[in-house]
C-alpha cells in the first residue's frame, strides 16, 4: 500500500518514511474522498479549503489566502518532507479545478505551500498574474538550499509569483528574500521596532516587493504596520471591537428597521410607501436602484409604490437589508465585515435544500446577513433583534439555539476562522460533502464582490 500511495500522490520514495508518518497524515490532513477510498478507510473525510481576507492600504479586500487551515498547517511544519508534499497535493487537488482567479475578479490568491512542493504539476493550472505561492520555510537545512533554488527557478519559468512567510529571523534565506515578490511577516513574533526596520530594509533591497503584515490583533497593530509602510494586512483585528467607532451613515436605520418590520408583518404597500417617504435619502436610493441598468426597465419609475410593485416583497426586503450595511467613508472594519456578511448570506442561501438544510433560502440569507450586524453598527445582538421582526427560526439561530440553520451558520464561520476539523464535522451534520461546500463558498465570494461593488456605487 505504501508504494501505491506514493505513486498516487507523485511522491518520491524516502527511506525515512514510515507507516506512522502516514497514520499521522491521515489524522491531521485527510485527503479528498476519492483518495481516501484508496486506503480502504471509509471513515475518512476530505480536506477543506479555508479563506482569509487580506487588505490593502486603501482598506479594501485585495486578496484571499487559501489553505487547509492555519492550525493544521502549523502542525505540519515540522513533519517529514513527504508528509508536507502530500498535504500540499491535497490542497492543490481542491484548488486546481475551481478557477479561483476568475472568481476573485482580479484579486490576488495566495496559496500556502512548503518549499519541497514547488514543482508540483498541479500548480500549472493555477498560473495567473494574480496567483502567488506563499512558501512556509519550516526547518530548512543547508542541504535543502540547492533544491530550493531549482524550485524557485521552476516557478519563474512557469510564470507564477512567490513569497516567503516569516515567523522569526531567517538569515539562511538571505539570498532568497530580496528576490521574492511578497514577504509575509507574522507580527506576533516581532516587536514594533523590528517590524519597522524589516519594512525599511526589505523595501530598500527591492522597491517592488510587497509586504504583508499578518496575525494583526488590534487596531494599534494595524496602525503601526500601516505607518511602517506595509502593503497588505490580515489577522483577527478585522472583527475586533477594540477602539470601535461605528461609521456614520446617510441611512436612517430606524426607518429601515421600521420598513423591514412592515414587510415581515405583511403590511400593504401603501403603508410601506408612507414609511419610506419620511426618508428622502432612502427614497432616492430606491428610485436610483429600480432605474439602474441592472434592473433593465424600459420606462423610468418615479413612484415608490410602483418600485415596490416591480421589486416584490422578497426582493425589496433583501435590498433594504443590505442598506443596513451602508456607511459613509467606511474604514477597513466596515469594508471587510460588510463583505464577510455578504459571503455568509449568499453561502447560506445556496445551502438551501442541500443535504439536511431546509429549502428556505430567504431565512438562510437573512441569518447570514444579520449575523454580523451587531458588530457592524456597534450594538448588542439583543438590541438589534428587538428592532426588527424576523422569522422565529432566524432569531433562534442568531441567538445560538440548536438547529440546522444554526449549524449552517457555524459552518461558514468555521471556514472564516480556518477551523478545518470543525468544518468537517459541521459539513457532515449538514449532509454536504466538501467539494460541494467549497464550490458554494467560492460562488458566494464571487457574488459578494459584485454586490459589494454595486452597493459602493449606490453610496456615492
Amino acid at each position: 500500500m505504501l508504494d501505491s500511495f506514493r505513486r498516487l500522490m507523485g511522491a518520491t520514495p524516502e527511506k525515512t518514511s514510515s507507516q506512522e508518518d502516514f497514520d499521522k497524515l491521515n489524522h491531521v490532513a485527510p485527503l479528498k474522498t476519492q483518495l481516501g477510498a484508496k486506503t480502504g478507510d471509509s471513515k475518512q473525510h476530505a480536506s477543506f479549503i479555508c479563506r482569509e481576507a487580506i487588505l490593502d492600504r486603501k482598506q479594501k479586500v485585495a486578496a484571499y489566502e487559501f489553505s487547509l487551515g492555519r492550525e493544521l498547517q502549523a502542525r505540519m511544519l515540522d513533519s517529514s518532507a513527504l508528509i508536507r508534499r502530500v498535504y500540499d497535493e491535497a490542497m492543490l487537488r481542491n484548488l486546481a479545478p475551481i478557477g479561483i482567479a476568475r472568481l476573485l475578479g482580479g484579486r490576488h490568491s495566495f496559496i500556502r505551500m512548503s518549499p519541497t512542493s514547488l514543482r508540483n504539476p498541479l500548480l500549472k493550472p493555477l498560473v495567473t498574474p494574480t496567483t502567488v505561492v506563499m512558501i512556509n520555510p519550516g526547518n530548512l537545512a543547508a542541504a535543502d538550499m540547492t533544491e530550493v533554488r531549482h524550485n524557485l527557478n521552476y516557478l519563474e519559468e512557469i510564470g507564477i509569483k512567490h513569497g516567503w512567510s516569516l515567523d522569526r529571523p531567517r538569515p539562511e534565506l538571505a539570498e532568497f528574500i530580496p528576490k521574492a515578490d511578497f514577504i509575509e511577516v507574522d507580527t506576533t513574533r516581532f516587536d514594533g521596532i523590528t517590524l519597522k526596520s524589516m519594512s525599511f530594509d526589505m523595501h530598500a533591497a527591492n522597491t517592488k516587493q510587497m509586504l504583508i503584515a499578518s496575525e494583526l490583533q488590534s487596531y494599534d497593530d494595524f496602525n503601526l504596520c500601516f505607518q511602517s509602510g506595509y502593503n497588505f494586512f490580515t489577522g483577527p483585528f478585522v472583527t475586533s471591537r477594540e477602539n470601535w467607532q461605528p461609521a456614520k451613515s446617510e441611512i436612517n436605520r430606524i426607518t429601515v428597521f421600521e420598513a423591514l418590520n412592515l414587510i415581515r408583518n405583511g403590511a400593504e404597500f401603501d403603508a410601506i410607501t408612507h414609511c419610506l417617504r419620511k426618508d428622502p435619502i432612502l427614497t432616492f436610493k430606491l428610485l436610483r436602484y429600480i432605474n439602474s441598468p441592472g434592473i433593465g426597465l424600459q420606462n423610468k419609475v418615479n413612484e415608490i409604490h410602483q418600485a415596490l410593485m416591480i421589486l416584490g416583497r422578497d426582493r425589496f426586503y433583501r435590498w433594504l437589508s443590505l442598506l443596513l450595511f451602508d456607511f459613509r467613508n467606511p474604514g477597513y472594519q466596515e469594508n471587510v465585515l460588510k463583505e464577510q456578511a455578504l459571503v455568509r448570506a449568499r453561502f447560506m442561501e445556496m445551502l438551501a435544500g442541500q443535504g439536511c438544510v431546509p429549502d428556505t433560502p430567504d431565512h438562510l440569507f437573512i441569518t447570514g446577513l444579520f449575523s454580523l450586524l451587531d458588530v457592524m453598527i456597534g450594538q448588542t445582538l439583543e438590541s438589534v433583534l428587538k428592532q426588527v421582526s424576523l422569522a422565529e427560526v432566524v432569531t433562534a439561530a442568531l441567538h445560538g439555539e440548536h438547529g440546522i440553520i444554526r449549524t449552517a451558520l457555524q459552518l461558514t464561520i468555521a471556514a472564516e476562522k480556518n477551523q478545518d476539523e470543525e468544518m468537517a464535522a459541521l459539513s457532515a451534520q449538514c449532509g454536504i460533502d466538501d467539494a460541494k461546500a467549497t464550490e458554494l463558498m467560492l460562488e458566494a465570494m464571487n457574488w459578494s464582490q459584485q454586490v459589494f461593488a454595486a452597493t459602493e456605487e449606490s453610496s456615492q
